[in-house]
């Protein structure tokens, strides 16, 4: 029983330790400042009885994320109308992108990482019957790691916003590399031999 106990407990540590080591994608960052930017929104309407209208003002470029404003509106407590309401809430996003700034490596023989900086910002304004409640612009950005291995996983083909420019991978530790290891071997070599034959 002890022993089936510390597999499950083993297995369970092993999962969830992929599943941590997992990059988010470009799009779900990205869908982070969003939720960012419409809960300062969401916190600026004090009667949560009202009904909005959304009013999508973003390029065609960036419209994948219109759903994701109306989603996190409505899990902020914004009742979303689809009829023609007298409250309206008019959203804009001038840029959603991300940024590569540095490719290095993760100690001497180590994996390359990748830095990454994801931009979102644009304006809003919330506006009533007969006035404008409040309007603001935003802007949020949040940068992480990753793997350089993970770029594949984190970027969607069908979304040009998702995608960066990568730097160069460097010439000289790309060329240190081999022969660090090609010297650790000939030293091993010299080492086995020397020691046998003493």
């Amino acid at each position: 029983m002890i022993i089936t106990k510390t597999k499950i407990l083993f297995s369970i540590l092993l999962i969830g330790g992929s599943v941590f080591a997992q990059s988010r994608t470009n799009l779900e960052m990205l869908n982070a400042l969003v939720d960012s930017s419409v809960f300062s929104i969401s916190s600026q309407i004090s009667d949560s009885k009202n009904e909005f209208n959304i009013k999508y003002q973003t390029v065609a470029e960036y419209s994948a994320l219109n759903k994701r404003v109306e989603n996190s509106l409505v899990r902020n407590g914004v009742k979303v109308s689809l009829n023609n309401a007298a409250n309206k809430i008019s959203y804009s996003i001038s840029q959603a992108g991300v940024n590569y700034s540095d490719l290095f490596k993760d100690g001497l023989l180590g994996g390359y990482l990748l830095e990454r900086k994801h931009i979102l910002s644009g304006e809003y304004i919330v506006e009533n019957s007969s006035s404008v409640v409040n309007a603001d612009t935003f802007y949020y950005t949040v940068t992480d790691t990753i793997p350089y291995d993970n770029l594949i996983f984190v970027e969607n083909n069908s979304l040009p916003f998702t995608k960066g420019n990568v730097p160069s991978e460097p010439f000289f530790p790309s060329m240190l590399e081999p022969i660090v290891a090609i010297t650790a071997v000939v030293i091993t070599v010299v080492l086995f031999f020397t020691v046998r034959s003493n």
